[in-house]
């Protein structure tokens, strides 16, 4: 006959003299840790000082007053790829987020189990034999977070989250300028295919006209053949064109996240009559407001998570204290689990203090400090990059404009000018080359000036772009 086994768990329960002797010299630890270097302040080259700007509009794109860039843009917010993945981070990032704030909340756990031992006769129980043993229990455990480690840890996991949000909404602004800025191309090759479809028109009547002369002996075969050869030159640029709106049409299906052929049959419906509308510039920018640009405030949240990164590795050298509880059942028998002499409970502070990990912890330490120098180094080359990005497309935007009046004027110029060099040739005063050069000035200048319409619109999403977004006129107070 065997004789069942008892299973003894002790419970240990530190005394209030040894658990404050425990925080006392924690707290002599903690003494010697020196905390981690400020973030340095970052000066950069202001922009001119500027009235008071309010915050940036997040539709900015709808200031052109065109339903159709709402339209597209809406579509590419809803639809594109990589904007999706950049969403998908947001999710990662905030599932880390609330990972590191469960870290600083006390943990419980239910366990249960079961086993059938043999001892050995030779063991701690003379004479050995066969029992079981059936135990459940609740746990309790919670680190104190003395040093902040856990907070700290919680905040770099908030900024990382931040940090992709910010980089959702860099992406956000970049993916409404593109949309922007093909739709701009697209109205500039519609507009130039009309012109040379219009000239054509023009170009194959005149020559089938000239050509009865020719045949009657009215005109030179050289003024005919001057006037094919400029019809051929006509019809040799139109399939460029076309080739080159395919290309912008493909383009921009790619970033509306939808096939090629499905945007070619659906098609876009696309006026050329005017410019959307283009909002003045203030005279002058402060520069806090490049700092509102997300990709800026993007390098910031890194580098105050890389700051919280260094405070957890430092805070690895010192000592963690624990507390833990556990409250139970435990028998040698299923039957008497849930009697009263089955109660087991323990309660225990422990206090842990790192002596040699082999280098471990300089390692880790070492490692976020270089990850927080990369950090800076990005944080500072970020706003050196969004001063230069502003300032070439501010002056994109002033070199836009002018070249857009200056275009037009001109094109109205040298359209007169061919309607006289033509009166000038029937009046016998200047040959047919003179028409025909002073006409393909004419219609050169005209694909110049639908050139500098597009020129000046995408232009206008650069300097949204450049802005994180674009701007809004600072509201003046009553009376002034």
């Amino acid at each position: 006959m065997t004789r069942p086994s008892t299973t003894m768990k002790t419970t240990s329960t530190p005394t209030l003299t040894a658990l404050a002797l425990a925080v006392l010299l924690a707290a002599q630890l903690a003494g010697c840790a020196s905390p981690g270097p400020a973030a340095p302040p970052l000066q950069a080259d202001e922009l001119p000082a500027g009235q008071a700007v309010a915050p940036v509009p997040v539709d900015w794109w709808k200031r052109f007053g065109d339903p159709q860039i709402d339209a597209l843009v809406a579509e590419a917010l809803a639809n594109n790829r990589d904007l999706a993945r950049a969403f998908a981070r947001i999710d990662e990032s905030r599932a880390a987020l609330r990972a590191a704030n469960a870290d600083r909340s006390p943990q419980v756990n239910a366990a249960a189990s079961g086993a059938r031992a043999r001892s050995s006769e030779n063991g701690a129980i003379p004479g050995g034999g066969t029992a079981n043993l059936f135990n459940a229990t609740v746990g309790v455990s919670y680190e104190l977070d003395l040093w902040s480690k856990l907070t700290k840890a919680s905040a770099a996991a908030r900024e990382e989250l931040l940090a992709t949000e910010y980089a959702r909404d860099t992406l956000r602004t970049a993916l409404a300028a593109q949309v922007v800025q093909s739709y701009a191309t697209l109205l500039s090759l519609d507009a130039q295919i009309g012109i040379y479809q219009q000239v054509l028109v023009g170009q194959r009547d005149g020559l089938r006209l000239n050509k009865l002369r020719l045949d009657v002996g009215e005109m030179a075969e050289l003024d005919w053949r001057q006037l094919e050869a400029e019809l051929l030159n006509s019809e040799l640029q139109l399939p460029k064109l076309e080739r080159s709106r395919g290309e912008a049409e493909r383009a921009l299906a790619l970033v509306l996240g939808r096939s090629p052929k499905a945007l070619i049959e659906q098609g876009i419906q696309r006026s050329v009559a005017a410019v959307p509308p283009v909002a003045d510039l203030p005279d002058a920018l402060p520069s806090d407001l490049l700092l509102r640009r997300p990709d800026v405030q993007a390098a910031e949240a890194r580098l105050r998570a890389a700051g919280a990164r260094v405070d957890v590795a430092r805070a690895a050298y010192l000592p963690s204290i624990t507390l833990s509880a556990a409250f139970g059942r435990e028998s040698t028998e299923l039957s008497k689990l849930l009697d009263g002499p089955s109660l087991i409970w323990n309660v225990v502070a422990s206090l842990t203090q790192p002596i040699w990990n082999g280098g471990r912890l300089d390692a880790q330490r070492d490692a976020a400090q270089a990850r927080r120098l990369q950090a800076e180094l990005d944080y500072r080359d970020a706003i050196a990059t969004a001063f230069k990005e502003t300032r070439d497309a501010l002056a994109a935007h002033g070199e836009a404009r002018q070249s857009l009046d200056t275009s037009q004027r001109r094109s109205v110029a040298l359209q007169r000018a061919a309607q006289l060099t033509k009166l000038r040739f029937e009046g016998g005063q200047v040959g047919r080359l003179q028409v025909i050069e002073s006409e393909r000035d004419a219609l050169l200048s005209r694909l110049q000036a639908q050139d500098e319409r597009r020129a000046l619109i995408a232009a206008q999403a650069g300097v949204y772009r450049a802005l994180g977004g674009g701007w809004r006129k600072p509201t003046t107070a009553a009376g002034e």
